[in-house]
Parts: C-alpha cells; structure tokens; sequence
C-alpha cells in the first residue's frame, strides 16, 4: 500500500495498514517487506526498538525544575499561551490540547480541559518532563525535536499501541533573526477528531508567535539605541544606518537631532542628513503632533500613528501610511525617537469605511453534511487561485464567513479584505464608494477626495455582496474595471493600477435577471468563473444539532448561564423545522431560547410557538416532507439502519422513527 498523499494519513485503511506493518517489525526489528510507512516513520520505530523501551509509559519521565525552564523562556510563554488559549476555543476542548516545549524539548505549558490535563498526568505527560532527546521515541514531540521541522503523527504511526487513539501536528518556533529554533507548538487529539489542517493551525500559530518575538526584539533594540544616543562621545551614524527601518530622534520642540537615509528616502526629503540636523520635523511631517499625546502613548509603549506627506523626486506629493513608534527617554531631557515603516496607506472615514476583519478560516465553519462538506471542498480548491469567485446562496447562509475563509487561505491573506453590499448603498452613491472621487467631484463631496473600495482592496480581496442589486448602469463600470485592471475616480482623468481578487455573492437568481435584462450577462460570466453552492440550513441534516450547541456554548459563556443542553423534544423542533432565516436565524433562536429557559436543560416550551407548532415559514411548504424523508434516510444510511443511533442523530424517539419510516415507505432495500 502507498501512500498518495499526507491527507491519506488520517484514512482508516492506511491506519490499518500501518499498524500491521508496526506489528511485523517490531516483531523481528527487520524493514524488509514494510511498505506504505513514511521513512521518519520508520526512523522512530527503529529508534524505538533499539531502545528496548517501545511503551511509552515503560520509559520514566525525567523531570526538570519547571520554574527554571518557564523563567528562562518567560517572553516565549508571555506571547505564546494566549495563542494557544485562542487556538483550543476553537477546537473541542474534550479531544484536543497544545503544548509548549523549550529548545531542549522540555514542556512549558499543556492547555486543555481540567479533565484532559489530569488524563495526561496519568501517563506522564506533565509540565517540565523531557519530551526532547529523553522522550519516549517515535512520539510527536521526540519527532518534531528530531527533525526540526514541522510534523504530524497519526494513530498507528505512533511506536507505541496505546497511543493509537491519538494524532497530532508539531511545529517549531524560530527566532528570525538568529534562525536558531527556540520552542516547539504541538496540536494534540483524538485521532478521528483531527484533520489534515491542524499541522497548518501549528504552523500557523508557530509564525504568529515568531513574528510577535520579533517584534518584542525590535522594540527592545529600540530602547536600547535610545539610551546610546543619550552618550554624546558615542558615534551613531553606522548604528542607525545598520538598522532596517527609518530612525528620526528629534527633541521636545521637534528639532531633528538624528536622522537615517530611510527615513529621508520614505519621507522623500531632498535634502541630506547634514542639511537635515538642527531643522524641524513638523516641516516635513503632514500636521502637528499633540505633544501631550505623543508622550502619553510613548511612555506606555504604545504606538503613535500619522499620516505623513511623502514627496516623490518629480516633487508629486502622495499620502501613505507610516507607523511612528516613539519613546521617551526622562534621564535628562524629554526626546522622541520615530520609526518609520511604510506600509500600505488607508484613509479612514469614520462613516463611509468599515473595514472588516476576515477572521473566518475554513477550521471555523461548522458543519458536516454532505452538502456542507462539498461546499468547502469547492472553497478549498478556489482559494489559493485568484480566479472569480460567486457564493450562490440563501440569506443566512454564510456568504461572508465562506469568503474570509477563502481570502485567509489565499496568497493574498496578508492584504486587505474589503466588503461591500451592493444592495445597502443608495444608487447615487454607490459608483464613488465602488470607485472613489477627486475633491469637488460633486456636491457634498469630501474636499480631500475619497478612495473606492477598489483602492482600498489594492493587493487583496473584494467581496461584492448581494451583487444582483447592483444597477445596471454601474455593472458597465464595473466590467470596464475588471477587464481593464484599472480604476477611475469620478472627477479624475488618472487611472490608477489596481491588483484585486474579486468574490460576489447572491441570493438571487441573476440567470433570470439576465433574461429580464436587470443584470448583464458578460458580466455574469466575469464574475460567476467559479461558483460555490452553499445549502439552506434545512437541507444540512446532522449540522442542525451542531451548530445549535455550538451557539449554545457562546452565549452561555456570555450570559453565564449553564444548561446541559437541548432535551429530545427540543431538538426535534430545530431538527424539522424549515428555517427560512437559516444560520442566523438558529442563532437567534438559542440565543432566545437560552434567555428563556428556567432548568438544566432547554424544552420545547422555550422555542418559538411557530416552531413548536411546526408552522413552517418557507415559499414552498409542500417541500417539507421531501426534505424531512431525506433527512431520515441519511440518518438511517449513516448509520447503517440502525434504527437506536438513527433516531438519536434526529432527536426523535424509536417508535416515532419507525412511524415516519412507515409514512415515508422508507425500506433499506429502497434507500441503499
């Protein structure tokens, strides 16, 4: 058997295959005849049996003075436990846990439920035991401190059987600077719980806490340098020459004290550095600074932010975006040392711009229905392109959280994600919030000018919601803007370059639209390059129970209100019911429900009367038997007719089950 792929680790027939090959050579410790079996695989196994110690509860922990380990790693542990906390609220916290190692393999931090942290004390997986060089061989941590690269370990794979239960992803985490490992982050589980994606979640977290370390290190140079320039006899000039971002350190009343060539090339002076000392940054600095301000934030080590005039060589002044960080040194005299990182400029506008935050990955939509699961296979396969993307679904659906998604799995995750619904926004206005104005454009129009959407998504993504009510007059602009890759404020003659991913979304039909010449086929076909159905909720069989506890769990955190959960008859009605508002509306309705309930566990009495009198809300009821004999045959299927397991998935009872079974004509001979 070979393996195809890594997704083929989590297959059961290679679970199975894996582990008589484990039993064949821990049997004689001969590779021959082992097939199927990764070589890092076999590395550990061989490790393993050499040791004579294959059990990992055979080999006793050694154990290191935990409070020593955590203080020498205490900047790792202050930026990288809040991440792991983030990561473990959205996995199920009765099947997953993480864990934090130092250098030398020694773990700093195990997070996970109380019961799961005293489950893994009992098999000696503590904080300050050495998984590294003294671990148990071929476990998760012992293989990622081997081979000091980003691992998963399935099942099977594991040398000992007892741990065949479990699967886990392991990453290290890397200094930038030094390129010298300094920890390890581990996503641990239930094997049939995990998925291939949970070595991208290690990965991920793995960078994130990089980049924070980085950070932390920059600013700690930063301070450092600030009280160098204090010592006059000291020579700076190749001290801020060396440093990779902009340096201006200027006194209390701005005069420019020392000054870098980045800073002069971003800020576009034309001037040298010698020409510069002694001169006043606000002369080059769009707007004053409030000096009270500015020390406040500098002496909490906070970030100062500006919007500075650049001047290009031809002189043409341009607006960007620049991050001053400022601190404040009080040994002698108050001065302000100024960072300068050009990024990407965006002009805000507190009632025009809403910026979203595309904090929706693909691990975070819930559901594992057919119709579900093809839906984000389809997102999956999408994503890493930039071709045309058009989500096709109800309201409710989640039309926006499936383009997040899609956007955080792109190339352009690192760029801006842009909304807009095109059915909000009054016909006048929505041209110059799509493509922007120059000042003076029209009446009421910003004398700085306003950037469209289009600008403000430059190098990312721009989700056109409800795009079948766009008008027609503007989808001839926007098609022009598509085909040409280039954008015309109004009131300007000056196209402006632009590098965007478009994802539009409807509820509508718009292939009847083109028929009724509302919306413009060569449009559609501009737009609709890849679609992606999502399912009402009435037709996600299984996902209802699901999605119901999940919003269960939030607002009962919220509210700090505990219940055990929905009773039978409860979860009958959420089942059966047609759902015409879909997600959104389930949750308001546990939300609701929760608000009502007076016991441990929330009854039908605290839904909706519409719903416990199943009078369904939809456009077509006649379709409500269709839709429930679909769901009882999926659930029968999945679990083989097991009549016991079927009616517990629906939340109805066995003789209620074998009732609608007779009404609908469902036989096995006829499902299957």
């Amino acid at each position: 058997m070979i393996m195809d792929s890594i997704k083929d680790l989590f297959s059961p027939a290679h679970i199975l295959h894996v582990a008589e090959m484990r039993e064949q050579f821990f049997s004689t410790g001969n590779m021959n005849g082992i097939t199927g079996v990764r070589s890092e695989i076999l590395m550990g196994w061989k490790m393993s049996y050499e040791s004579g110690f294959r059990e990992a509860y055979q080999k006793k922990p050694v154990v290191h003075d935990l409070k020593k380990c955590q203080e020498q790693s205490k900047v790792l542990m202050k930026i990288a436990v809040p991440y792991m906390k983030k990561i473990l609220s959205f996995l199920d916290q009765k099947s997953f846990w993480l864990t934090l190692l130092n250098a030398d393999g020694i773990i700093l931090k195990l997070i996970g439920s109380p019961d799961m942290i005293e489950e893994l004390r009992a098999t000696g997986l503590v904080e300050g035991s050495d998984r590294g060089e003294h671990g148990p061989y071929c476990g998760l941590f012992h293989m990622v401190y081997t081979l000091k690269k980003p691992f998963i370990l399935v099942s099977t794979e594991h040398a000992s059987p007892i741990d065949d239960n479990l699967a886990g992803a392991a990453c290290p985490i890397i200094d930038i600077e030094t390129k010298s490992i300094i920890g390890y982050i581990a996503i641990s589980g239930h094997w049939w719980d995990s998925h291939i994606h949970t070595l991208g979640l290690a990965i991920l977290a793995a960078e994130a806490i990089n980049q924070q370390l980085f950070l932390v290190a920059s600013n700690q140079r930063m301070r450092e340098l600030n009280k160098l320039v204090q010592n006059k006899n000291f020579e700076l000039d190749q001290t801020v020459e060396d440093i990779d971002f902009g340096i201006v350190y200027f006194d209390k009343s701005g005069r420019i004290i020392i000054v870098n060539n980045r800073a002069i090339k971003m800020l576009g002076l034309q001037q040298d550095k010698k020409k510069l000392i002694g001169t006043n940054i606000r002369d080059y600095v769009h707007g004053r600074f409030d000096m009270d301000e500015v020390y406040k934030k500098a002496s909490t080590d906070r970030e100062y932010s500006s919007v500075m005039s650049n001047v290009d060589k031809d002189g043409t002044r341009r607006q960007n975006r620049h991050s001053l960080y400022i601190t404040v040194n009080m040994t002698h005299e108050t001065n302000y040392l100024m960072r300068i990182k050009e990024r990407q400029w965006i002009q805000q506008s507190a009632t025009r711009i809403v910026y979203t935050q595309p904090h929706f990955q693909f691990e975070n939509i819930i559901g594992s229905s057919d119709a579900m699961q093809k839906a984000k296979k389809l997102a999956c396969i999408a994503a890493p392109h930039d071709t045309a993307v058009m989500i096709l679904g109800e309201s409710g659906t989640g039309k926006e959280m499936f383009a997040q998604a899609i956007h955080n799995a792109s190339k352009r995750a690192d760029g801006p994600f842009i909304a807009i619904n095109c059915g909000a926004i009054p016909r006048t206005l929505i041209e110059s919030e799509l493509f922007g104005y120059e000042r003076g454009a029209f009446t009421g129009a910003d004398k700085n000018g306003h950037p469209g959407k289009f600008e403000l998504a430059n190098g990312g993504t721009l989700f056109l919601d409800e795009i079948g009510d766009m008008p027609y007059d503007v989808q001839v602009s926007l098609l022009r803007v598509l085909q040409s890759k280039e954008v015309l404020r109004l009131g300007s003659r000056k196209p402006i370059k632009i590098d965007v991913r478009i994802i539009s979304a409807t509820n509508q039909d718009l292939e009847e639209k083109i028929r009724n010449h509302t919306f413009r086929d060569d449009l559609y076909y501009r737009l609709n390059v890849f679609s992606i159905l999502l399912p009402p909720l009435r037709e996600r069989y299984g996902d209802i129970e699901q999605l119901a506890n999940f919003f269960l769990d939030i607002y009962s955190q919220r509210y700090g209100k505990r219940v055990r959960g929905f009773s039978p008859e409860a979860l009958h009605v959420l089942n059966t019911y047609s759902w015409p508002g879909n997600i959104r509306q389930l949750e308001n309705t546990v939300e609701r429900a929760l608000l009502i309930s007076q016991g441990d566990w929330i009854e039908e009495s605290s839904l909706p009367v519409q719903m416990q009198h199943m009078q369904r809300k939809t456009a077509h009821p006649s379709g409500r038997d269709e839709s429930e004999r679909t769901g009882i045959c999926r659930a029968l299927k999945k679990y083989d007719f097991n009549v016991t397991q079927a009616a517990k998935l629906l939340g109805i009872s066995r003789p209620t089950l074998y009732k609608k079974m007779k009404q609908y004509h469902i036989e096995k001979s006829k499902v299957y």
